[in-house]
């Protein structure tokens, strides 16, 4: 992923607009160009500037929302997978709407808009770190684990949905620029049948329909899958999404085993805990 190259940024603003899955509202999202060193920063309308950071993570319940100063932005994780999985340093993130536009389920579409702004090399140097002790967070059936790798990224997931067709899937990625945009871009959200309910009563996916889901029934899926191992695809791509609010590029080897975005978010806070103390 271009350990010792230059820092980037989006050589041109590019916007794109969606429905939002859970809020089922109008969205648009507009990446604009930024400084070396800036990092990613969301821009809410009310003005409040959100950096991409595990600190601001203030909710995680089926997806992963940025909170500051009242101000906040939902389903942040795909489009945090696709900056960090093409090599996007640093922009900033205009949002209009409570959320990031759904697209079509996957980060195929942040990948397309971004190779149609084109990427502009900063005259500063992107500093990949190492990650030099092993780091894990545990909650419940779910567990993660970052270790060091001095290679890259590489991601180790397995769940399991025995009651239902999915069964239990794993996937080992190495991350590359190529591979990210290939294998795990365009994976699609997904939930399960026996969930949908619950999830209309909390309030959460209004905007979810075939065009940006599927569905994972006890014998079958609601339409045709674009990998056969989709939904653990789409689990990983959530991880690097939320992997990405570390804040910074860093070498290691992650292991998630039936990973949500809470546990995520921690290994996140965890790993970028780890990688500060060795810059201090």
């Amino acid at each position: 992923m271009g350990r010792h190259a230059e820092q980037t940024t989006v050589a041109r603003p590019v916007s794109k607009e969606g429905v939002g899955l859970h809020s089922g509202e109008n969205c648009i999202v507009s990446l604009l160009p930024a400084e070396p060193d800036a990092g990613v920063v969301f821009a809410t309308e009310s003005g409040v500037a959100i950096p991409a950071t595990a600190e601001f993570v203030v909710d995680t319940e089926r997806g992963t929302r940025l909170g500051r100063g009242g101000a906040a932005v939902g389903s942040v994780e795909h489009l945090m997978a696709a900056l960090y999985g093409v090599g996007v340093d640093n922009v900033r993130v205009d949002v209009e709407g409570p959320e990031i536009p759904a697209c079509d389920g996957s980060a195929a579409e942040w990948v397309s808009l971004i190779g149609a702004a084109g990427l502009a090399k900063l005259q500063a140097r992107r500093n990949v770190r190492r990650l030099r002790r092993d780091v894990w967070v545990v909650a419940g059936a779910s567990w993660a684990v970052a270790s060091p790798d001095g290679q890259g990224l590489s991601l180790a997931v397995g769940v399991n949905y025995n009651e239902t067709v999915a069964g239990q899937q794993t996937l080992w990625l190495r991350l590359t620029q190529r591979r990210f945009a290939r294998e795990l871009a365009p994976a699609r959200t997904f939930a399960l049948v026996k969930e949908l309910p619950a999830l209309r009563s909390q309030g959460l996916a209004r905007g979810g329909d075939g065009s940006n889901a599927f569905a994972v029934g006890e014998e079958e899926y609601s339409g045709p899958l674009r990998f056969e191992d989709e939904v653990v695809r789409h689990k990983a791509l959530d991880l690097l999404g939320d992997l990405a609010l570390c804040g910074r590029r860093f070498c290691g080897h992650v292991w998630a085993v039936r990973p949500s975005h809470g546990t995520n978010v921690e290994l996140a806070r965890a790993v970028r805990a780890a990688l500060g103390e060795e810059e201090g």
